[in-house]
């Protein structure tokens, strides 16, 4: 009999309760933006801070419930490395592109 050895994605094991989890927890943020813009009883300013910390907070849970993004393994490591350099290069162009819209626009102006 031959023996297969279980490829390791760095995604730990599957459980149940973690995608309970992420589902009970971003469904909770997802009702509290909803709350928060239809109850209107806060300042604008107010209810864009907390709809965009719930929206970053779910991406959170999203990422470790969903993805299942850890460090316990070697290639969880790896893959959370890879995570954050997606992250900084997309940063980058992102304020790059910001930055030569606005140089551009500034010099077409002067």
């Amino acid at each position: 009999m031959i023996h297969q050895e279980e490829v390791d994605y760095g995604t730990g094991q599957k459980k149940l309760g973690i995608y309970l989890l992420g589902l009970v927890s971003c469904s909770l943020l997802t009702l509290l933006s909803f709350w928060v813009v239809m109850s209107e009883r806060l300042a604008k300013w107010e209810i864009f801070v907390i709809i965009y910390l719930s929206a970053l907070v779910q991406f959170f849970v999203q990422l470790i419930c969903f993805l299942r993004l850890n460090t316990q393994t070697e290639q969880g490591r790896n893959n959370v490395i890879s995570f954050v350099f997606t992250a900084v290069i997309l940063t980058s162009l992102f304020i790059g592109s910001l930055w030569i819209m606005w140089n551009l626009n500034y010099n077409m102006q002067h």
